[in-house]
């Protein structure tokens, strides 16, 4: 795996009081992940894949309202239906898909629930990843396409979509900005 972040050294020493070993691997784990979009022909385990909508479901919520449906796709027809005009072929070879949605009637703010099915989301994507599977996000379909394929009410706000698998091979980094050049402190 091409590495370029570093966590500092003073972190390394065993003897700060911050930082364990668990903690610096799982950072480690998190600043290294990469987007996958070619899978491995293996299947994931019943439990791994458990875990991982465990960490969607145990999701941070606004006011614990919860918003989210997931739909975890494993046919190839619903994977098929994924692809929009030459984007997200690699669901195609992925072990699963998983599509979050909300509904829009049991929605108190919008906003909140898009947020909140975004978050749930991303915490599948870590908890595949620390877990050996790889993902990549979908934003773009054929939503009617989709929506005919998975039966999703006409009431659901279809958020994004996750193809999740082992990797067959992982990508570099692509460069990333500076910290510096995105933080900025109390004001612009």
């Amino acid at each position: 795996m091409n590495k370029i972040y570093r966590i500092p050294d003073i972190f390394l020493s065993l003897n700060h009081p911050k930082m364990n070993p668990l903690v610096i691997k799982m950072i480690d784990k998190i600043l290294n992940r990469r987007s996958i979009r070619n899978f491995a022909e293996k299947q994931v385990s019943p439990e791994i894949l458990h875990n991982i909508l465990e960490a969607g479901r145990n999701a941070p919520t606004a006011t614990n309202v919860q918003p989210w449906h997931f739909i975890v796709i494993k046919t190839s027809e619903g994977k098929e239906a994924c692809m929009f005009n030459g984007f997200n072929n690699f669901a195609t070879k992925a072990a699963f898909v998983i599509i979050g949605i909300y509904l829009k009637s049991e929605s108190i703010i919008e906003t909140y629930s898009l947020m909140d099915v975004t978050i749930a989301l991303q915490n599948m994507v870590i908890a595949g990843w620390v877990q050996g599977i790889g993902s990549c996000w979908m934003g773009a379909f054929n939503e009617p396409v989709l929506r005919k394929t998975l039966n999703i009410p006409d009431d659901a706000r279809i958020v994004g979509g996750l193809a999740m698998g082992y990797a067959k091979e992982i990508p570099k980094s692509p460069p990333k900005k500076r910290l510096e050049e995105i933080i900025h402190t109390n004001i612009w």
